[in-house]
């Protein structure tokens, strides 16, 4: 049961992980449509915490949920219904997170200094 517990854990803390990476360098090549190199490293912190920290947990809770259902339902069809209706529901939020992500207009927006030379 420990070891079930474990990985269970490490599952979703790699894919909470992952989604912020991706969710971060997904918005800032967005808003930025420039390199890394010239953003400084506060600024990225401020991106990973502030936006992809939270854009993390849409994928981590909706992968638990489809590994419980997966897990504790017995029937295969109710299985099929449930890990669809997740995922539908999943592509629904992300698609959400992304459209207040792209038009939302912060109090205070995170501020893209360059790096003086």
């Amino acid at each position: 049961m420990m070891k079930g517990t474990t990985q269970f854990i490490f599952f979703n803390l790699l894919i909470f992980i992952l989604s912020a990476i991706g969710i971060t360098y997904f918005y800032i090549s967005n808003h930025l449509l420039s390199d890394f190199s010239e953003i400084q490293t506060k600024s990225i912190i401020d991106i990973f915490l502030q936006i992809g920290c939270i854009g993390a947990l849409l994928p981590t809770i909706f992968f638990s949920l489809i590994s419980l259902a997966i897990k504790k339902i017995s029937n295969k069809a109710t299985v099929y219904f449930v890990v669809i209706f997740l995922f539908v529901l999943l592509i629904i939020a992300a698609y959400q997170f992304i459209m207040y992500m792209t038009f939302h207009e912060f109090v205070s927006p995170i501020q893209f200094e360059r790096i003086s030379d």
